[in-house]
């Protein structure tokens, strides 16, 4: 009788504990990536980013790419990371791979949608469309000089000349370029949370542009399950 009600304390214990644990978080790296920047700055270029990507050493990626370019291994030309790393890095490795980017038709609808809006903005005002340019020209020649590390780039500095630009840009374009990259953004987001549900606990490391990468930072802060990695601390501590 006593081993049949020690064996039910035993199992009411465990059942207990499992109700009031706190379910584990998952690490989420949100790192950004130069495109073919990479080779305007040394201290991030590509052997660097691979450096990052070893020292984060991730169970899972998601990236911003297709799942069209991710099965092709075949990218915008622009995304010189992409065949000079990243690829590489997945193909030697086990880890579970996710292609953020929206598929078509979402693809066009967004990309298209937004350019006809610039272009509009480029024949209609275009001492509004230069000024943006010189604006681009400017924050990146600034950031150039300030970019000493991949912690640099990977900063709240960053984040802020990114989220200002952008939010200038958006407010002249038109309301086109903030719904547009509101919905890429927002799936994106989803994928990144499907991620991380089904990594729960391991490291999830998301890689994004760098003029998007504060989007993400501030979406995912405070989520009850995600354990949002502070970056730049993170990469002066191990890189």
């Amino acid at each position: 009788m006593r081993t049949v009600l020690l064996l039910i304390l035993l199992t009411l214990g465990v059942l207990f504990d499992g109700l009031l644990r706190v379910p584990e978080k998952t690490p989420v790296f949100v790192l950004g990536t130069l495109y073919k920047r990479h080779e305007a700055v040394p201290r991030y270029d590509l052997a660097a980013l691979r450096r990052a990507l070893s020292a984060i050493q991730p169970a899972a990626l998601v990236l911003d790419v297709t799942p069209e370019e991710l099965a092709a291994r075949k990218v915008w030309p622009g995304k010189i990371e992409y065949p000079g790393v990243i690829f590489p890095f997945i193909d030697a490795g086990r880890y579970r791979v996710y292609a953020a980017e929206p598929d078509e038709p979402m693809f066009s609808e967004i990309v298209q949608s937004i350019s006809a809006a610039v272009k509009a903005l480029e024949r209609e005002q275009p001492e509004v469309s230069a000024g943006l340019d010189r604006l681009e020209d400017a924050a990146y020649g600034a950031l150039y000089r300030s970019w000493q590390s991949p912690a640099d780039v990977n900063s709240a500095v960053t984040d802020r000349v990114m989220s200002g630009k952008q939010a200038l840009e958006s407010r002249l374009v038109g309301p086109v370029m903030l719904e547009g990259g509101e919905r890429w953004n927002r799936h994106v987001l989803d994928v990144i949370l499907q991620a991380t549900r089904e990594n729960r606990g391991r490291r999830v490391l998301v890689l994004v542009g760098i003029e998007n990468r504060h989007w993400f930072v501030e979406h995912l802060r405070g989520l009850p399950d995600v354990e949002l990695v502070e970056m730049e601390s993170w990469l002066r501590q191990n890189l």
